[in-house]
Formats: structure tokens, sequence, C-alpha cells
């Protein structure tokens, strides 16, 4: 598709040619219609319009609102096909006036009703494009005639995170569920005053959250960080799950005491931080989930080579270095060794976002222990190209101060 690029002044005014007259629509811009971006609320000079129950806002307005640039980097227009192509942060949202889909880095993805060019050159968006593409919560209330565009869930969480360096329960209160919250760290009681009495512990105790890599998987944020307390790190993976109001409303992690350098001199936390391929996640979570299940749980040796690119692979595991053929060690036998009892026992959660991709695993010892595993992989060319992990024994029930299970 053959795009052109707008000068710097239609780039302001958000306006398509006249030459396409025969599709633009007449609209009757709402009135009271409030908007609120972040807490903050926005003064627009040309007021947002209600189809179908829905509120879509002036493109201008709304990325201005966003922060996206108005220049011909970030937005771009096909005066053909009447449509917008939006690149700001991690996505690429391509919008066609009259159709009720978006494309977002190369996947369609439905929206609640259609964008709509006017005949006055005005392109309005759906508003809930915001939170498809980039992340944000949405809400519209028709009774107040209020839109609340707020942070975005992984904000949400590094908030969360962060409150523990403080003891600042305000994060906690905000964006965690009152009623329905569900807590698997074992550690913790259920229920957000469980977690709220925790963070109110770690006032003054010297914690350090530094956060490296944090993905979304629709309801699902995951977050891989180290964490140091009174001088003694540690790395962990949270999960957490939100409901449709973008409140948090259960919790599983895995942590482990920080190793030192593994054989090839890399430590759990560093490496590649940077997330691409977003139109890829489904194909590199499936990937994966095939991996897992065909060489840690099934211990099919002989298909472990194919998953990788040669002996191309970077490893942060402590006690192994790069390199499939380091690999290799876990399965002594060359044919596919069943009998073998290093792996994986049962696979509960698969999270991925783009090139990264989280799966929680666990394993049981002869003597009947379970061990929690998460393991995140990075994905490149179809390929798996790095990985990371948190290893973590189940305490015993006695031990448990919620009966939510660790998984």
């Amino acid at each position: 598709m053959k795009k052109h690029t707008v000068t710097a002044a239609l780039a302001g005014l958000l306006v398509l040619s006249s030459a396409v007259p025969a599709l633009a629509a007449e609209v009757k811009p709402a009135t009271g219609i409030q908007v609120w971006v972040d807490g903050k609320k926005e003064a627009y000079q040309i007021a947002p319009i209600v189809r179908n129950k829905q509120v879509l806002i002036p493109l201008r307005q709304l990325a201005s609102s966003l922060g996206i640039p108005l220049d011909s980097k970030h937005i771009t227009f096909n005066t053909a096909r009447q449509s917008t192509t939006i690149r700001y942060g991690q996505a690429t949202v391509v919008l066609v006036s009259g159709s009720p889909e978006a494309q977002i880095n190369g996947i369609k993805v439905p929206l609640s009703t259609s964008t709509i060019l006017t005949k006055q050159g005005v392109t309005y968006v759906p508003v809930d494009v915001v939170k498809e593409a980039w992340g944000k919560q949405v809400t519209w209330d028709p009774a107040s005639q209020t839109v609340q565009i707020g942070i975005s869930n992984k904000d949400k969480v590094v908030e969360i995170l962060k409150s523990f360096e403080t003891g600042d329960t305000k994060a906690a209160e905000t964006w965690v569920s009152k009623d329905q919250y569900i807590q698997h760290n074992l550690s913790f009681a259920n229920g957000r005053e469980g977690l709220i009495e925790g963070i109110k512990q770690m006032k003054g105790a010297n914690t350090q959250v530094d956060i490296q890599r944090i993905i979304q998987d629709g309801d699902y944020v995951a977050v891989h960080y180290k964490e140091t307390d009174d001088g003694k790190p540690s790395v962990l993976f949270d999960i957490f799950r939100f409901d449709k109001n973008g409140k948090i409303v259960e919790h599983w992690d895995n942590s482990q005491e920080l190793a030192p350098a593994n054989p090839s001199g890399r430590t759990m936390i560093d490496g590649t931080t940077e997330i691409s391929d977003l139109n890829k996640t489904e194909a590199n979570k499936a990937l994966i989930r095939k991996f897992v299940d065909d060489v840690l749980v099934g211990k099919n040796r002989a298909a472990l080579e194919s998953y990788f690119n040669g002996d191309h692979y970077i490893q942060h595991n402590s006690f192994f270095g790069d390199g499939v053929s380091v690999i290799k060690q876990l399965f002594p036998a060359a044919d596919g060794n069943q009998g073998n009892s290093s792996g994986y026992d049962k696979v509960h959660m698969v999270i991925g976002e783009g090139n990264f991709v989280l799966v929680v695993s666990e394993t049981k010892s002869p003597e009947g222990n379970t061990t929690a595993v998460y393991d995140m992989w990075r994905v490149e060319n179809g390929k798996v190209a790095e990985h990371w992990d948190v290893v973590q024994d189940v305490p015993a029930k006695a031990e448990w101060k919620n009966t939510n299970g660790k998984f």
C-alpha cells in the first residue's frame, strides 16, 4: 500500500483532501462530554461525538492529549483509502474511515464503532483504540457524559512495585480491587489488605526495585525485576491480572536470590529489554509452548536443536553458559530418554508480548516436593534466542498465609 506523507500544515489540521467528499459523513458534535486524560480535564475546541452509544474524539485533539506529535513521522494519510496511520510508542495503528476495526502492528482489532471522516475534513476515532493500541484504561459513563482515559496497566503495576520502596499504600488502594483480589504469594494473607499490610512493613527497609522487562498480554501484565532488601538482592517475576475496569484482581510471583554470573558472564537480570515483533506475539507464544511441551515436559531430546538457530543462544540461568550444546547436559541420553528425571511436570500459564514469552511451570521431585519455575524466552526470527528464569520451591502448606496455592 502506497502512503502519502502529509505536509506539516496538513498534519496540524489532521484533515483530508476534499477530493474524496463522497465518502465523508455528516456529524453533529455532542455537547457536554468531558474528556479526562490521566486525571486532567481536556479542553477540546471540537466536541466529541456519539455514534452507536460509543464516543469518538477528533484525532488531532486525541493525539495531543496522548502526547503524540502532530508531524509526518507520527501521523500519515493515504487519501485514496481514506486511511490514517499513527506511529507512537510500540504501536503502529492504521484506521480507515467507515471501518469498525483497526490494524495494530499488522493485526486486525475490532473497535466499538467505525472511524469517521466528516465533510468538514475532521477525522473522528473511537476512543477505545487508545486501549487497544497503547494499553490505557478507557471508560465511558453515559450518565455523567464523561470519558476517562487512564494510565496503562503496565504503569499501574510499576506504581505498585515501586510502593515497596516507600511503604506508601496509595497505589495499592487505587489499583487493587478491594473485594476481589486473589493472592498467590503464599507469604501474604489473601485480599487487598494483606498486600497493603505487606507494603507498610517495607517502609524503612531500604528496599530498591529495579524493573528490567514488563510485558502485557490481554488482562495480564508480567514483570521481570530485581529487588534489593537491606542489601540482599533477589530476582523476581510478578504476574498481575486485571478486570475490565482496570483493577488488579489476581497476583502470582516467583522469587530467587540473585546468583553470581554464569559461566558466560551473564546475570539473571541483564540482557535484551526491547520489545519488538508485536505482530508475531501469538506465533511466538505458540512456538515457546510447543518447545516447552515437546522438550521440557515431553523430554524429546531429538527435537531440541530444531528450536534454536544453531548454537546462537544467550543463557541467563546461573548454572549454564551460552549455547544449545550446554543444554544437552540436561539430556544425558542421545535419544528421547523418556526415563530422564530432568523436565517439567505441568505448564500453568503462557504470557507473551512481541518477542518475549513467559511460561509458568511446575516440577515435582521423587519425594513429592513442588518447585515453581518461571521461564522467559526471547524469540528471534522464529527461533529461541535468549532465556531467563526464576526457580522457587513451594513451601509446605503449614507455612502458607493464604489457601489459594502457588499457581
